[in-house]
């Protein structure tokens, strides 16, 4: 069955030390050329997602101007086999990123796994199995399951915007320009509130993992510091994360306004037709989304470039004799799928 197997090319890293020092490398040897066929359809799902846009202003503009029923339905026939051929290919490419985070998931706690039980000192091993735990069962979780998107997402989303401002600047360039500056206003903060989710993302992943070291300790520790740190971490994170959508909102919703506005004011002077101003709201608010899974994608994989240093550093050698004796490491049969 497809989909039902990791990939050879993973399996094949799972056998590898030492993991690849940047994250783009552990995607392009974990994925292989399966990244570019999910590359493939990506570029037709967002092609796709587009086509809509210039469908709905023919059908409106001829509604407006009195067209001829067949002419109007056979566009809507196209737009809707323009929106299945979407969505099926676009469920297509779901399962496949999905996949691929799994294989790369499934590597990360095999890696991790044998690089911890191959340090040559017992109390190295033993000292590090709370780190361990938590890159195998948390860490590995975060960063495998953005592999399977890291390089479809912007494809897919940038192209889009891409061919929608492509297309709004044939219509009118003006107020292509005007819905630009309405995104490009998102610059002032999203850079500078995503490094300080970085730091805090950082901090957490350090905090918990000292406390599950020293839950598994014989000496153990007391829990109530640490917890309360990881507790104060996550919420700064939660804060500036809700704080940031907060901003980005309120700029959309500004921003439609002011298109609104502009746009109603020059079809009253006969500059814009009011098929033009329709088609401009519309595409303002269907790029909304794939805006915002590109700020999505760019402090995720931030986020995630943080986590996959920290498991790389993490499974760094601290003996000599990787050949150690100990409890031998998941096998990949036994791993199985992640």
């Amino acid at each position: 069955m497809i989909f039902a197997k990791p990939s050879r090319r993973s399996q094949d890293l799972a056998l590898v030390s030492p993991l690849p020092t940047s994250f783009y490398a552990f995607v392009l040897r974990s994925g292989g050329w399966h990244q570019l066929l999910v590359c493939f359809l990506s570029i037709a799902v967002f092609l796709l997602n587009a086509a809509p846009i210039e469908l709905q202003r023919r059908i409106i503009d001829m509604a407006v101007k009195g067209g001829p029923a067949s002419a109007i339905m056979t566009a809507l026939l196209i737009n809707c086999a323009v929106i299945l051929s979407f969505g099926l290919i676009k469920l297509l490419m779901n399962i496949y990123r999905a996949w691929l985070g799994e294989c790369a998931t499934r590597t990360l706690r095999l890696t991790v796994d044998r690089s911890l039980f191959a340090r040559t000192e017992p109390r190295q091993r033993h000292a590090g199995d709370g780190t361990g735990l938590s890159m195998i069962f948390a860490e590995a979780d975060d960063v495998g399951a953005f592999v399977g998107s890291s390089i479809s997402v912007p494809i897919v989303e940038a192209g889009f915007l891409i061919s929608v401002f492509i297309y709004l600047a044939r219509l009118d360039s003006a107020m292509m320009l005007l819905s630009l500056v309405v995104l490009a206003s998102q610059f002032l903060f999203v850079p500078i509130m995503q490094k300080a989710i970085n730091r805090r993302v950082a901090d957490r992943t350090l905090v918990l993992r000292q406390l599950g070291d020293g839950l598994v300790s014989p000496l153990g520790i007391e829990a109530g510091a640490p917890l309360n740190a990881a507790f104060s971490l996550a919420m700064g994170i939660f804060k500036l994360k809700f704080s940031l959508n907060f901003l980005m909102n309120l700029s959309y919703s500004l921003g439609n306004v002011l298109v609104l506005g502009i746009g109603s004011l020059l079809v009253l002077r006969g500059q814009l037709e009011i098929a033009t101003v329709v088609t401009f709201v519309s595409a303002m608010s269907k790029v909304v989304d794939p805006w915002n899974d590109m700020v999505d994608w760019a402090r995720n994989l931030a986020v995630t470039r943080v986590k996959y240093r920290l498991i790389v550093d993490g499974c760094s050698p601290l003996g000599d004799d990787p050949a150690a004796a100990g409890r031998p490491p998941l096998s990949p049969a036994a791993a199985g799928p992640a």
